[in-house]
């Protein structure tokens, strides 16, 4: 049974994704990826900026997404991946091209990946690292083949911008030894935050832009009698989805702020209810009160032609 009325849960869902969704992206996801990325980013358009450079996407996918979802050991596998770039690289950026065009790019890689793990006295983990590392390489040197470019992240955000679909560059990218539901959702959510494309798809795709884990199972309940404990993974991120829409609220955002509750200000999923309440009882009040963030995570009406 749904822990709180409705006017609480679209406050909740508005600071959600709202301040909550922003201070992710700025306290989280880019100083995260300008780690991986090794510049600075100090805004959203200077990511976009810097993804719009094969390299630097490439090194993103290996830093920040490939092992998002490994635990305890996901930065260090993250740091020796992109160690092995750098080595296969020999520390040049420009010869990201060549690597891409060698025709064995995916071999190098996990090569030089085996040899940072060996050097440093870590397991290989053969069974779940290989495939996705050489599944990464793989798919930038096809595109690199195409187009002469080889930009993964670019690839996938044109590929939602020119269909309205995220199903099928979900398979794509789920087809990935390594990229599991979890972690190509999390691409795409992020990927439709940053460039505000969420009014551009499909709502029928939207359940494929909500990563589901512990902290979104256990709010799922208090916010919607439809999601119970027993409920499926795929079933409560529509669930969820429908939820944001019937709200008026961005589905990618408020699922951010959900993770910004997770990994900066709670950290405690015993804590979360009795959060999600204070933040209902201030949101009611603002909103009783004709005040409502300018970030409040409403994304703006727009009209569609989909395809049939």
């Amino acid at each position: 049974m749904a822990t709180f009325t409705s006017m609480e849960v679209e406050a909740i869902l508005n600071r959600l994704a709202g301040e909550k969704a922003e201070r992710f992206q700025h306290e989280v996801l880019f100083p995260q990826m300008a780690r991986a990325m090794r510049v600075q980013l100090p805004d959203a358009q200077a990511v976009r900026d810097a993804l719009a450079d094969p390299y630097y996407a490439f090194r993103v996918m290996l830093g920040y997404y490939a092992f998002a979802k490994r635990g305890n050991d996901r930065v260090e596998y993250s740091n020796f991946a992109l160690q092995a770039l750098d080595r296969v690289l020999r520390g040049d950026k420009a010869n990201f091209s060549a690597f891409l065009a060698s025709g064995n790019a995916p071999e190098q890689l996990w090569n030089a990946f085996v040899q940072v793990c060996q050097e440093n006295q870590r397991k290989i983990n053969e069974q779940l690292n290989r495939g996705l590392l050489e599944g990464l390489a793989a798919y930038a040197s096809r595109l690199y083949a195409e187009d002469e470019i080889g930009n993964i992240w670019m690839d996938i955000q044109q590929a939602i911008v020119k269909s309205g679909r995220v199903e099928p560059i979900y398979q794509k990218i789920t087809e990935i030894r390594g990229i599991g539901p979890k972690v190509g959702a999390l691409v795409l959510r992020d990927m439709v935050a940053l460039y505000d494309l969420e009014g551009r798809i499909d709502p029928a795709d939207y359940h494929y832009l909500q990563p589901v884990d512990a902290w979104i199972r256990r709010i799922g309940p208090l916010l919607t009698d439809e999601i119970d404990d027993k409920t499926a993974d795929w079933v409560i991120a529509g669930k969820l989805s429908k939820l944001c829409r019937r709200h008026r609220v961005s589905g990618v955002r408020f699922n951010q702020g959900v993770q910004y509750l997770a990994i900066v200000e709670l950290r405690d999923l015993e804590r979360l209810k009795g959060h999600l309440l204070s933040l209902a009882r201030s949101g009611v009040g603002r909103m009783g009160n004709g005040v409502r963030s300018a970030t409040s995570g409403r994304p703006a009406p727009r009209s569609f032609t989909w395809r049939g």
